[in-house]
């Protein structure tokens, strides 16, 4: 078994790493896990633990599903909480609703299903994970950083691959393999 995700890699810039600079000063008293620039991604399907033997199939759907959709412009706008601001877990930068972007998701659920990956009864929320919260005191400067951020866009990226990763987790933090990079269409 591997466990494995599809996500489109994100290459933060000036910015971004701005906005994840100031989370992390502003709350550095907080028990936060900090996301590494360097493997930020918007997770498309979590597939959790797979059996190496349709590992293969999978990477076919996401060959096949990336074939069907155009690459794409993704616009970072805004931060915000999972669960809430009284019981924060997850602190994110969203993305602006793109139809591409959802037309990958609902074609990868679709396919996947086949081999029994259950279609999440969520809606899809694309966002790129900042910290992950394990304990805060200061919910006001949490509060503050968000209010900051709320309306301000703050990276534009052309998004032209998906991509298949094995997760393994390590007591430093995720390390994360691709094994598959899959293109979006090309224009005719």
């Amino acid at each position: 078994m591997k466990r494995t995700f599809i996500a489109i890699r994100i290459h933060p810039g000036e910015k971004m790493r701005e906005v994840l600079e100031y989370f992390r000063q502003t709350l550095s008293q907080e028990k936060i896990k900090w996301v590494d620039p360097e493997i930020m991604h918007i997770t498309i399907a979590f597939l959790g633990d797979t059996d190496e033997k349709i590992i293969t199939s999978v990477k076919d759907i996401i060959q096949q599903v990336s074939q069907d959709n155009p690459p794409f412009e993704l616009v970072f706008r805004g931060a915000g909480v999972f669960k809430n601001l009284r019981d924060p877990r997850v602190i994110w930068i969203g993305t602006e609703i793109n139809q591409v972007m959802q037309s990958l998701k609902a074609g990868l659920d679709n396919e996947l299903s086949r081999f029994g990956f259950e279609k999440e009864s969520r809606e899809f929320r694309p966002h790129l994970t900042l910290g992950r919260i394990k304990w805060i005191k200061n919910i006001s400067a949490l509060e503050e950083a968000i209010k900051l951020y709320k309306d301000q866009e703050v990276q534009k990226e052309l998004i032209n691959e998906i991509i298949y990763y094995e997760s393994i987790l390590k007591p430093e933090g995720p390390l994360y393999l691709p094994l598959l990079s899959a293109p979006l269409k090309k224009k005719d």
